[in-house]
This record gives structure tokens, C-alpha cells and sequence, in this order.
């Protein structure tokens, strides 16, 4: 159902000048066109509640996330 997501590091510099991950952006893509996808309203609007590495990592950076269907259309 899914391809392999994709992450994306922003890398920034810190107060001390020292390079760190200031933020990560994810793109998911959906191997169906959306159309085609039961209750996908719903599942968008929860999905990010329940995966376990982007809720863990948000409290330290801000993590940007992306779904596309299998046709590149941006569904989030």
C-alpha cells in the first residue's frame, strides 16, 4: 500500500555554531490514487497520532510530513 517513505534532514547550525538537525521533512506516497482509497479523510487526519518515531521525535525538532497518491497528487 505504501512505497518506501522518504526523510528528509534540514541540517542547522546551533548557538555554538555546531551542525544538528534542525527539522526533517517526510514524503509518503500511497501506491493507490486517492479515489480509490475508503475513509482516507480520516485515516490523514489520524495517522500522525499513532506512528510512534514521528511523535518521538517532534519533541526535540519539528518533523514535516507529505502524503502524495500513486499519482503525485499531494494528499497532506
Amino acid at each position: 500500500m505504501f512505497a518506501d517513505p522518504v526523510a528528509r534532514p534540514r541540517m542547522e547550525r546551533n548557538e555554538k555554531g555546531r551542525l544538528r538537525i534542525g527539522a526533517v521533512s517526510v514524503d509518503i506516497r500511497i501506491e493507490s490514487p486517492a479515489e480509490m482509497l475508503v475513509h482516507l479523510d480520516r485515516v490523514l487526519a489520524q495517522f500522525e497520532d499513532f506512528c510512534i518515531v514521528t511523535q518521538s521525535v517532534r519533541s526535540g525538532f519539528p518533523v514535516e510530513v507529505t502524503v502524495r497518491d500513486s499519482t503525485g497528487t499531494i494528499l497532506k
